[in-house]
């Protein structure tokens, strides 16, 4: 039955990853963004219910299918009143299971509301009398590419996690999801405390959101006069930016004007990418092809360098175990040991879902999913790690 569910979901164009405990599907919905939970009534250890009620506790609006058993009437008038949206008696057909999930996540009313298709299907340009002057706007619809009908919208809006059978839990996510931002031009992504920063290299300034019921939600924007700021990470008490066109590092202030305490020389002649790791800040260089590990002292001195895989780094991240990496050139992440001095290196590509023609402008790494920006797009798309294809260096 699990693996029947399972590739129904898949046509739908979910993406399934299974976890082991109630306790971690419950850790994954307090940290990981999904949009439904499909939960089986009976299950061992921590039954539906209990996982329902703490659901409840941690997401309210989090709309919860519960799966009953055959005749369950009182299950699912209990599952109800303890805030499922719907529930599915056993046994269910494929359709009813597919129309259920798209109910519970409102695929109708965003639709309605034209959210995706504004998004990704029409575009909105000024039309002309005979006499040149401008008249109401028009919507101008665009043809869909090929194979990019429904799904291609619908990536962007939906996750699941279910729970079906014998205590596995199966979370679903989407491989894709876009966020506009008012940053034509990023370029750096950093995030602390829960927002995240975004530069714009082209506007000259810093821009903070906080991401919201799957949603950006704009914060500030501070305005950074004769900046071309080409990365940025947020440390501390601070904001490091690194500038190419000077050739310079960054410590800033977080009051409102991002008020800059300190200035350090770059290593490299083009500064690409920062990122802040608690102990040491990192920076890359386009041209030299480095990433480098400063010391937090007063000269933000080299003590690491190591040469990039991919040419010319845009963005930096690392875990206890790998290091990431972005090319903007040939459009690839790439990992490597960090016990190992950056040996063992791994080659990631873009899912295909992700097909923007544009070069990478910024990229970093968040609870599993890397965030990355492309040139002159004004959108922050979210990917799962577990989508990135490996292919050979």
């Amino acid at each position: 039955m699990i693996w029947a569910i399972t590739n129904v979901l898949l046509s739908e164009n979910h993406s399934v990853v299974s976890v082991n405990s109630g306790e971690e599907a419950l850790e994954k919905v307090e940290k990981v963004p999904v949009d439904l939970v499909l939960l089986d009534f009976r299950l061992p250890g921590m039954d539906g219910v209990q996982i329902l009620e703490k659901i409840k506790q941690i997401r309210p609006e989090l709309p919860v299918i519960m799966v009953t058993g055959y005749g369950g009437v009182e299950e699912a008038v209990q599952s109800i009143k303890l805030g499922a949206a719907h529930y599915i008696p056993k046994p269910f057909d494929n359709d009813h299971l597919i129309e259920t999930v798209n109910k519970s996540l409102n695929v109708t009313r965003f639709k309605k509301e034209g959210i995706f298709e504004k998004r990704l299907m029409e575009k909105i340009v000024p039309d002309k009398s005979d006499h040149g002057k401008d008249v109401q706007p028009r919507i101008v619809r665009q043809p869909r590419p090929p194979g990019k009908g429904r799904f291609a919208a619908v990536l962007s809006s939906l996750g699941v996690l279910a729970a079906l059978g014998a205590g596995t839990f199966w979370y679903l996510s989407p491989a894709v999801r876009e966020y506009a931002v008012s940053a034509a031009s990023v370029s750096g992504i950093s995030w602390g405390n829960d927002r995240v920063w975004v530069s714009d290299w082209l506007s000259e300034n810093i821009q903070t959101y906080q991401l919201r019921d799957s949603k950006m939600e704009f914060g500030a924007k501070f305005k950074l006069k004769g900046f071309h700021v080409t990365g940025l990470a947020r440390g501390g008490e601070f904001l490091y930016t690194c500038d190419s066109w000077k050739k310079k590092i960054y410590k800033h202030d977080l009051d409102t004007s991002l008020t800059v305490l300190a200035s350090y020389d770059s290593p490299g002649p083009n500064p690409s990418g920062l990122y802040y790791d608690d102990n040491y800040l990192w920076s890359c260089d386009g041209t030299t092809r480095m990433i480098y590990r400063h010391s937090l002292d007063a000269d933000l001195t080299v003590v690491e360098s190591f040469p990039s895989q991919g040419v010319f780094p845009v963005g930096l991240y690392h875990d206890d175990r790998d290091f990431w990496s972005a090319s903007a050139v040939e459009k690839k992440v790439y990992t490597n040991l960090m016990d190992q001095r950056f040996a063992g290196g791994r080659t990631f590509s873009l899912p295909e879902t992700l097909d923007v023609p544009q070069q990478i402008s910024a990229f970093t790494v968040r609870n599993g999913t890397a965030w990355i920006a492309f040139e002159g797009v004004g959108k922050l798309y979210r990917v799962s790690l577990s989508r990135l294809k490996e292919t050979p260096p």
